[in-house]
C-alpha cells in the first residue's frame, strides 16, 4: 500500500509540476487581461454548476471506488442512469436560466447559466469512468488528465481573453477542461458500455452514495453560499475581488484534497478492516501535509498586502484583506478536508451527512453575519467560525468511532501548530523592514516561515519523527520508483 501511495503521489506530483506553469499563468496573466466584474459574473454561476454536478453524481463515484466487488453489467447500469439524469439536469438548468438572470439582476448571468447547462451532460459522461480509474488506482493516468486539461483550458481562456471575450473566456476554459477530462477518462479506462445494463441490485450503490451526495452538496453550499449572497446583495465587482481572494487562499487546499481523494480513498477503503494499519497510514499522511503546507499558508497570509498585487496586479489590491482572512481557515484545512475520507472509507455515511449539515448551517450563519461589512466581513466571519467552531467540532465528531482517536489528531498537530504560531510572529515582524522589491520580500518571508516552523517542530519528538519519515520515504521509494521505470523502459525496448 505504501508503494501504491508513493507511486501515486509521485505521478500526481509530476503532474502538478507540469500544471504549475499554467496555474501560475492563470493567476498572473488572466487577471491582468480581465476585470473584477468578469470574475464576478462567472462566480455567480460557478456554485450552480458545482452543486448540480454533485447532485448528478449522487455519490456513485465514491460507491464504485468503495464497493468490494463490481460487475460490468452493474457499471453499465450506473452509466446509463447517470446519462439520463445528466440530460434532465441540463434541461432544468437551461429552463431556469431566465430566473438566474432575475435573481442577480444581471442578464449576463442568465446567458452564462444557459451555456453552462451543457457542462452537466459532459459531467454525466465522465463520472463513472473517472471512478473506475480511481478504483483501479491508475493514479498516473488521472494525474496526466488533470495536467493536460488544465493546460488546454488555460490556453483556451488566454486566447479568448486576448480576443476580448471577457467573462466568456472563463466559461470557454472550463468547457475545454471538461471535454479533455471526458476523453482522457474514456481512453484511460478503455471501456465502452456495450453490455446489457443491469439495473437490479443497484439500489445498494444509491443507498451508499445518497448520504454522501447530500453531505457533499451541503459542503459545496456552505462553501459557495458566500458567492451567491455577495452576487445578489453586494454586486459583481466586490464578488470578483472576493472570488480571487478565495481562489488564492482556499482552492489550492481543495485541489490538494482532490488529489488525496484520488490517492487515499482506495487505499483506506482496503485497510478499513485493519485498524492499526489504517490508523498508521492516515496519521502518517496528515503529518506530512502539516509539515510541508502549514508554513507556506502562514507565509502567504502574513504577506497578503504585498503578495496579491504582486501576483495578479494592483487592480486586485482590494482582494488582499479577503485573502488574508481566508488563509486563517486554510491553516487547518489540509488536514480537516481529509476527514471526509475517514467517513467514506469507514462507510459512516450517516455521520458524514450530520457533519455536513452542521457545517452548512454554521457557515451560512457566518456569511449572513459578515454580509453587513461586505466581502471582507464575509471572509472574516467565515474564517473565525471555521477555526473556532467547525474545526474542533469536526475533529471530535470524526473520532467518535473508528481507529483514529481525537488525541491522535491533536498530538500529531501540536508540533506544527506551534511552528505556525512562531512563523507568523516572525514573518509579520519582518514586514516592517524595507526591501528592494516585492519579490525579495516574498522570497525571504517564505524561506523564514519554513525555517522557523520546521525549527520549532523539531523541538517535538513527533515533529522530528515526521521529518525523518520524509527523508526515509525519499531515500527508499524514489530509487525504487526509478528502478521500476528503468525496467519498464528496458522491457519496452527489448
Amino acid at each position: 500500500m505504501q508503494t501504491h501511495a508513493v507511486n501515486g503521489a509521485l505521478a500526481i506530483g509530476i503532474a502538478q509540476l507540469l500544471k504549475l506553469p499554467f496555474q501560475a499563468a492563470s493567476l498572473l496573466v488572466l487577471p491582468r487581461l480581465l476585470q473584477p466584474i468578469d470574475y464576478g459574473i462567472y462566480a455567480m454561476i460557478d456554485p450552480l454548476v458545482s452543486i448540480s454536478a454533485l447532485i448528478l453524481n449522487f455519490g456513485i463515484s465514491q460507491a464504485v471506488i468503495q464497493a468490494p466487488g463490481l460487475r460490468r453489467e452493474q457499471v453499465a447500469g450506473l452509466f446509463w442512469i447517470t446519462i439520463v439524469a445528466s440530460c434532465v439536469a441540463a434541461l432544468i438548468m437551461l429552463a431556469a436560466s431566465p430566473f438566474v438572470a432575475d435573481f442577480y439582476n444581471d442578464p449576463r448571468a442568465g446567458w452564462v447559466a444557459a451555456t453552462a447547462s451543457s457542462f452537466l451532460i459532459l459531467t454525466g459522461l465522465t463520472n463513472i469512468h473517472e471512478a473506475l480509474l480511481n478504483r483501479q488506482m491508475k493514479f498516473g493516468w488521472v494525474a496526466m488528465i488533470s495536467a493536460v486539461s488544465m493546460a488546454l483550458g488555460f490556453v483556451a481562456s488566454l486566447v479568448a481573453a486576448l480576443l476580448g471575450a471577457g467573462y466568456w473566456s472563463l466559461v470557454l476554459g472550463f468547457a475545454v477542461q471538461q471535454v479533455v477530462s471526458l476523453l482522457g477518462a474514456w481512453l484511460g479506462v478503455g471501456w465502452i458500455p456495450r453490455e446489457s445494463p443491469q439495473f437490479r441490485g443497484l439500489s445498494s450503490f444509491y443507498k451508499f452514495g445518497g448520504p454522501i451526495m447530500l453531505a457533499d452538496a451541503a459542503t459545496v453550499m456552505s462553501r459557495d453560499a458566500d458567492s451567491i449572497l455577495l452576487g445578489r446583495f453586494v454586486g459583481a465587482v466586490p464578488l470578483g475581488h472576493y472570488d480571487r481572494g478565495n481562489k488564492l487562499a482556499i482552492v489550492p487546499v481543495q485541489r490538494i484534497n482532490t488529489v488525496l481523494q484520488q490517492l487515499l480513498l482506495p487505499i483506506l477503503s482496503r485497510l478499513n478492516a485493519e485498524g492499526e494499519r489504517y490508523r498508521f497510514a492516515y496519521l502518517r499522511v496528515i503529518r506530512q501535509l502539516m509539515l510541508f503546507i502549514t508554513p507556506g499558508v502562514v507565509a502567504v497570509g502574513a504577506t497578503a498586502p504585498v503578495l496579491v498585487p504582486f501576483v495578479i496586479g494592483d487592480q486586485w489590491a482590494p482582494a488582499a484583506p479577503i485573502f488574508a482572512w481566508l488563509t486563517l481557515a486554510a491553516l487547518h484545512r489540509p488536514v480537516s478536508m481529509t476527514m471526509d475520507l475517514l467517513f467514506i472509507s469507514q462507510a459512516r455515511t450517516r455521520d458524514y451527512l450530520i457533519w455536513s449539515a452542521f457545517s452548512t448551517v454554521t457557515s451560512l450563519i457566518s456569511f449572513v453575519i459578515g454580509l453587513r461589512w461586505g466581502a471582507i466581513g464575509v471572509a472574516a466571519a467565515f474564517a473565525l467560525s471555521d477555526l473556532l467552531i467547525r474545526m474542533p467540532a469536526l475533529w471530535w465528531w470524526v473520532t467518535r468511532r473508528g481507529p483514529i482517536r481525537m488525541s491522535d489528531l491533536y498530538v500529531s498537530a501540536a508540533p506544527f501548530a506551534a511552528g505556525a504560531v512562531a512563523a507568523f510572529a516572525v514573518v509579520t515582524a519582518l514586514q516592517v523592514l524595507a526591501f528592494p522589491n516585492a519579490f525579495v520580500q516574498l522570497a525571504l518571508s517564505a524561506s523564514l516561515a519554513y525555517l522557523v516552523a520546521w525549527g520549532v517542530a523539531a523541538l517535538f519528538k513527533r515533529g522530528r519523527a515526521t521529518m525523518a519519515d520524509s527523508i526515509r520515504l525519499l531515500q527508499t521509494e524514489i530509487p525504487r520508483f526509478l528502478r521500476r521505470r528503468k525496467q519498464m523502459s528496458s522491457s519496452a525496448t527489448g
